[in-house]
């Protein structure tokens, strides 16, 4: 072993300088990933989203990610869109969920993103999470370098970002943009610096980023993300001389505009999609007057002040809501940068930033209500989506704060400032957290868990403050370095422990439906959650999604379960209790289940059919220790007539039918507009029927319909964004041409 290791190192002593950050960067962010890689722990999502698998944990089984959508979305919508593309096809649609319902347009599945094919791969979602992180990390590196601060920093400001507490808590499509944010930065930084150089078409990095962060999934997050940028470049445009000002500007606005052409391929179906869809709560009324209650606080310095992730009933409204956090020792270090002299200007936005940001999470002094003047804040989860700005702001003031005491001789002061300024934010925190944790029960194992989490910060505190006093200075930089680096490895460590070690899948009646289902639906009754149905090629009419079709919700609420919530999701709700009401439902409007082509139920073994399904003729057909299947006896076919007509089902899109006289043939698939049709080749007009299905008119005889959906628009989306990639490419190819000629001519010189 030692001998590998002296290998290893002596290879990578012989890297270029320039190569060691970005390795120390990755390096971090396996470490932080350790428990997944060592397959020690496992971060698939299915044993906590859905109830159809058995599972071993460590200490205990807790929720390594904030949010369930990285089960019921990010990871089978990802799939689905991954195995589209590898196959050939365009991912606009996903048959599996609903009645169908736009995949692309979704937006959370990242159909178009690059790093989305991950999601072919056996353990697809981790490696997409930790591309992901790399990217943060090696982008706020080159970021921050051209800020003119050292490697050694540079490096520290891309490993604390890889951490970041929305990496860590979330999971979901959230933080797919999070990567982007720095590549933006990085790339307005370029673009500063050439204008005074009087250098031309440097906006590519800036328009790359920007086009990725829509790509890749969340426009929200990437809508407050811009919003930071924006206001970064309105920051570094006013401390540019007058004369390179113009420039500077004409080039931001360049990028700008060629990445949001860029992004149109999946802009426009997603707006498109969002015309005909429901949003649930995540509306101006509701949202643009939410925030976070007074003692989330704490979590921000202290994130496992409550214990680790819904561990602790009295706060577990609380995790929904919140979207990262900071740690003590980075605001310990924040503190510090406050006060320097050098990038002033950029000092005070990012404590401004901070500032505005915490209060509109908080709506102190009303400035939710300031924030929401910005059009579309205001239907957006604020407090959740901002994170990922105000944590590169705080990361970005540690930085200032460390370049400081590297390079400033009397900084003794503000180090005590920032020493009792932070206890004293921590004791404040404890004091506001201990209520909430009084009566609340632990095991041995966990409450030492517990006391080992609570001392961290403390313990970072005293290191910073020993340190930046009385440390050589020689050494006290590294050494700051490992213990604020520490303290986000720690905390981004915690999830990934209570992650379970071993997952089996009871793959039965999931092969028994891939088996026997074909083109029908079946029901979930708490099994196999919606969308887990995407995953495995199963078509499943339950689904959770926003945005949400408009048309199914309120097929839903008329004809499969009046008075359902939240309108954009068709899933069981409140444990046995829901399950029992869905099994009322469904024996109440029988005859719309049967129609929306629904031919089996997935229920818990342990979950008794009502009596009044059986007499209806619902049977079971298999059965396990944990999972039942029954079949309803006369469900409708996908593809159907309204009169005595043959018909065989080629494929999904397409289906041949024999009628003695001209009939209708009905669809039980989503009607939206982008889908078009044909009779025997010629184009045929779609129609509804129960005000959500497709209805095609055909003659009497043999007739081939074939369905086809193409998002509108999409057309002239794929053509601009088309266009604006080669003038990318057609420029920064110009821009290299001259630039090796200037080259070439001062040589000859």
């Amino acid at each position: 072993m030692s001998s590998i290791w002296r290998k290893l190192v002596e290879q990578y002593q012989r890297l270029p300088a320039s190569a060691s950050p970005i390795i120390l960067i990755i390096l971090v962010v396996f470490l932080g990933n350790f428990m997944y890689l060592s397959t020690l722990a496992t971060s698939d999502p299915i044993s906590w989203t859905a109830n159809i698998s058995h599972f071993l944990c460590h200490v205990a089984c807790g929720r390594p990610m904030i949010d369930p959508n990285v089960g019921f979305i990010t990871q089978p919508l990802g799939h689905l869109a991954a195995m589209d593309l590898l196959h050939g096809h365009f991912p606009w649609w996903n048959y599996f969920q609903g009645l169908g319902q736009p995949l692309a347009g979704e937006m959370q599945s990242a159909a178009l993103f690059p790093l989305t094919l991950l999601f072919a791969l056996p353990s697809g979602l981790l490696w997409f999470h930790i591309s992901l992180e790399i990217i943060a990390g090696v982008s706020t590196y080159f970021f921050v370098k051209k800020l003119g601060i050292s490697s050694l920093l540079a490096t520290t400001a891309g490993m604390l970002f890889s951490l970041n507490g929305t990496f860590s808590w979330l999971g979901n499509a959230v933080l797919n943009p999070v990567a982007f944010l720095p590549m933006l930065l990085l790339g307005i930084e370029l673009i500063i610096e050439k204008s005074q150089e009087s250098k031309k078409s440097f906006w590519y990095v800036a328009a790359i980023a920007l086009a990725l962060s829509l790509y890749s999934g969340f426009p929200e997050v990437a809508y407050f993300d811009g919003l930071f940028c924006i206001a970064w470049a309105a920051v570094r445009l006013y401390g540019l001389e007058s004369k390179f000002r113009f420039q500077a500007f004409k080039q931001l606005s360049i990028s700008g505009v060629i990445g949001v052409i860029l992004s149109l391929p999946i802009l426009i179906p997603f707006m498109d999609f969002l015309k005909v869809a429901t949003v649930g709560g995540h509306s101006a009324a509701i949202e643009g007057v939410s925030r976070l209650p007074t003692h989330s606080f704490a979590m921000f310095f202290d994130p496992y002040i409550y214990g680790t992730l819904f561990s602790n009933k009295n706060v577990q409204g609380l995790w929904g809501s919140i979207g990262g956090y900071f740690t003590i020792s980075v605001t310990f270090m924040a503190l510090v940068g406050l006060f320097g002299k050098k990038h002033r200007a950029q000092r005070l936005f990012l404590a401004f930033w901070i500032l505005i940001g915490m209060f509109g999470s908080f709506n102190t002094f009303g400035m939710r209500t300031i924030w929401n003047l910005i059009p579309f804040v205001s239907a957006a989860a604020f407090a959740r989506y901002i994170a990922p700005s105000t944590e590169i702001a705080i990361i970005l003031l540690a930085i200032f704060g460390l370049y400081d005491f590297e390079t400033l001789s009397h900084t003794k002061k503000r180090f005590v400032f920032a020493s009792a300024s932070s206890l004293f934010i921590l004791l404040l925190c404890h004091l506001q957290a201990h209520s909430l944790n009084r009566g609340v029960i632990l095991s041995n194992k966990a409450r030492i868990i517990f006391m080992g989490l609570q001392a961290i910060p403390f313990v970072a505190i005293a290191l910073l403050t020993l340190l930046t006093l009385f440390a050589n200075k020689k050494y006290a930089s590294k050494l700051l370095v490992l213990v604020i680096v520490g303290e986000s490895m720690l905390y981004f460590f915690v999830p990934t422990a209570e992650a379970p070690k071993q997952i089996t899948v009871d793959k039965a009646p999931i092969e028994f439906l891939q088996q026997h289902q074909g083109s029908y639906r079946y029901l979930d009754f708490g099994v196999l959650n919606a969308n887990w149905g995407t995953q495995f090629g199963l078509n499943e009419l339950s689904s959770i999604d926003l945005p949400f079709p408009k048309l199914f919700s309120q097929y839903i609420q008329k004809n499969l379960y009046q008075g359902l919530t939240p309108q954009n999701q068709f899933v069981i709700h409140s444990g046995l209790v829901g399950m029992s009401l869905q099994q009322q439902q469904l024996a109440a409007n029988f005859s719309a289940y049967e129609n929306s082509s629904v031919k089996y139920l997935l229920m818990l073994t342990e979950e008794p059919l009502l009596g009044s399904l059986a007499k209806l003729g619902v049977v079971k057909v298999f059965t396990d220790a944990k999972v039942s299947i029954y079949e309803l006896p006369h469900p409708r076919p996908f593809f159907s007539t309204t009169t005595n007509c043959s018909v065989a089902q080629l494929n999904v899109d397409s289906a041949t039918v024999t009628c003695p006289t001209a009939s209708n043939v009905i669809r039980t698939e989503l009607f939206m507009k982008g889908w078009s049709a044909t009779v025997n080749g010629r184009p045929a007009t779609i129609t509804k029927t129960w005000n959500v299905a497709q209805t095609v008119a055909v003659p009497a005889g043999t007739s081939t319909v074939r369905f086809k959906f193409t998002p509108p628009h999409e057309k002239f989306a794929l053509l601009a964004g088309f266009l604006a990639f080669w003038y990318l490419c057609g420029s920064w190819y110009l821009s290299r041409r001259k630039k090796n000629q200037h080259v070439d001519a001062s040589l000859e010189k």
